[in-house]
């Protein structure tokens, strides 16, 4: 993928003195999604599946790795009561509602080239 310079930021970690570079991948947020319709983005092996936990940072699943993580790790665990105020979002969710304690915010995106995103927001 082509980045302009204008798409990457350069970041600085003074304890691990290290530089290093975020790029943009999508500008484009779409919605929230319900447990379903994860599902049916999934079965399309063209849907990129990242995890987002504490750091904030992308952990990449791999395409081919989609159905199995699905099945392992998210089905029954997507939080679907997502609350809109103002220009904010609230996660409703809470931890007793998921068998061992976790759950995961879906949310479609568009990456630079058209292609699904989903953003697993991982609650644990």
């Amino acid at each position: 993928m082509k980045v302009s310079k204008e798409n990457t930021k350069y970041l600085m970690n003074w304890d691990s003195k290290k530089i290093w570079k975020e790029e943009i991948i999508s500008k484009e947020f779409i919605k929230y999604l319900k447990e379903k319709e994860v599902y049916e983005l999934i079965k399309d092996q063209n849907t990129q599946l990242g995890i987002i936990s504490e750091r904030d940072l992308i952990n990449w699943i791999e395409k081919k790795e989609n159905q199995n993580f699905w099945e392992d790790k998210m089905e029954h665990h997507i939080c679907e009561k997502i609350i809109k105020d103002d220009d904010d979002y609230f996660v409703g969710c809470d931890y007793e509602d998921f068998k061992d304690g976790y759950f995961f915010v879906a949310s479609l995106w568009k990456m630079e080239k058209g292609e699904n995103l989903i953003i697993l927001e991982h609650y644990h």
